[in-house]
């Protein structure tokens, strides 16, 4: 029997007394898994739509909701690009109870990550897995909708961090073929559909070709970092390398972002970079800044953030770095001169943990032989050895969303998710507030796509939000 093929009599549903709701634990979503324990999903479900024997009820009834037409909660647990086992529904990082209680269906689905390994103890997990792992999940729910309750027309996903970008890609790669040699080497249900219905993005990894650049443009001039004790470096100062490194991506980024040519979603006006933590582009995220002040309940004092009644002024944003939203990471934020960081695996290969991924950075770093020898001496020819890289290339176009949201008047490639959701926290330095705004003025751009952009007070990395405004939106999309 496959995997694939969810029998009645698979179904042994268990009931969890205290939450109200049904189980049933990791199921394995495709025919050749490569790690069973973290390629399989735990489904939970309300009380209400399922008899003792574990058949749909189209009887039951829960905040407005039946066993048809409940939303399908799809969340993943990836952190850092780590591999993720399925959440328990009690799980402090998971949103499984709440969406029990507001009649949801809840689907935790596991994946691999960059340091999965098969059974051989081969390296498994490299980039595209991930997504690959979580469209298989899509299309294992949706072959066995007759026997799961829920509306399957109506899959929200949901993820943090590096999750979050995987819920951004889910979003963005409907039905892709881009993944077709991932999916059929697993055995994944290749006869449906892995659209999304909405994707709710809490701060995403996103645009990692430029992410680099992007943390320079928002932190350049800032040399203190606060550091990454659990990746290996405490608090310190950039060396003077770094620092000449710093400006250079950061110029870098302004060319970059102000090519893609970006429209403001309400004037129209052309949003451009200029100078440092200047132009129409920096001052669209001033605003977006001000606004989630805004909301916050208590006026707080800050040298760069000014009050006219409940308006809210940024005056600097190179001030409020140093203030309030500090660097973190080191430079390059992403593809570590070292080979440190989460990102330099997740780009590895079976026979290759950890690798360099940004090319751009052999070019900068060539105009810095001259000043700082010994260093280029040192690095460059790490990112020199990856230019021209064909299989990295399809790594890095797999896992960036940009790739796959078509600019207005292009014809799209893939299936767009209808609903879209990104939360940011003001003060979540593991990438530039830029990339999440970026993300969310590329999708209002199509017109096709209903965007829910917000910068969230006082908030770091993570889910980013506030209390019940997540269901909320849950509810709204799907008009109840």
């Amino acid at each position: 029997m496959k995997n694939t093929d969810l029998k009645q009599e698979q179904l042994h549903w268990k009931y969890l007394e205290e939450q109200k709701c049904w189980f049933l634990g990791k199921i394995v979503y495709c025919d050749n898994p490569e790690n069973s324990r973290e390629q399989c999903m735990n489904i939970y479900v309300p009380e209400e739509y399922l008899d003792k024997a574990g058949r749909i009820s189209e009887n039951g009834r829960k905040a407005g909701f039946m066993a048809s037409s409940a939303p399908v909660i799809f969340e993943n647990g990836l952190a850092g690009y780590m591999q993720a086992e399925p959440f328990a529904l009690t799980d402090h990082r998971a949103m499984g109870e709440e969406a029990i209680r507001e009649g949801f269906v809840y689907v935790s689905c596991g994946c691999r990550g960059r340091s999965s390994v098969n059974e051989q103890g081969i390296l498994c997990g490299k980039a595209p897995v991930s997504v690959a792992d979580l469209k298989a999940g899509i299309r294992f729910l949706r072959k066995n909708k007759k026997r799961i309750p829920g509306n399957m027309e109506r899959i929200i996903s949901v993820g943090i961090s590096a999750g979050g970008a995987m819920s951004t890609l889910l979003g963005c790669t409907g039905d892709s073929h881009e993944y077709d040699q991932e999916l059929e080497k697993m055995g994944a249900v290749l006869d449906e559909t892995d659209t999304v219905f909405g994707a709710q993005c809490y701060c995403p990894i996103t645009d990692l070709d430029h992410a680099d650049f992007a943390y320079e443009w928002m932190f350049q001039g800032e040399s203190h970092y606060t550091g990454m004790p659990f990746v290996g470096f405490g608090e310190g100062q950039l060396s003077p390398f770094c620092k000449a490194l710093s400006e250079k991506m950061g110029d870098a980024y302004r060319k970059y972002f102000n090519d893609m040519k970006l429209l403001h979603p309400i004037t129209g006006e052309s949003l451009m970079l200029e100078g440092k933590h200047n132009g129409s582009g920096a001052d669209y995220l001033k605003m977006k800044l001000e606004q989630s002040a805004e909301r916050y309940a208590t006026f707080p004092t800050y040298s760069w953030l000014q009050w006219n009644g409940r308006k809210a002024e940024i005056t600097s944003i190179g001030e409020m770095e140093k203030d309030y939203h500090k660097r973190m990471k080191l430079c390059p934020a992403f593809d570590d001169l070292d080979l440190i960081q989460a990102e330099n695996q997740e780009f590895g290969t079976p026979k290759e943990d950890k690798r360099h991924f940004n090319t751009e950075l052999a070019l900068i770093m060539e105009e810095l032989k001259t000043d700082y020898p010994g260093e280029v001496s040192r690095y460059l020819k790490g990112y020199k050895k990856i230019i021209g890289d064909k299989e990295l290339e399809r790594q890095k176009y797999l896992l960036n969303p940009l790739n796959f949201i078509p600019r207005k008047g292009e014809k799209g490639k893939t299936v767009l998710a209808p609903h879209y959701r990104i939360r940011v926290g003001a003060k979540d330095a593991d990438t530039s507030l830029t990339v999440t705004m970026v993300l969310a003025l590329r999708l209002m751009e199509t017109g096709k796509t209903d965007v829910d952009y917000e910068i969230v007070w006082d908030e770091p990395h993570g889910r980013a939000d506030y209390p019940g405004e997540m269901c909320d939106w849950v509810r709204k999309i799907c008009q109840i």
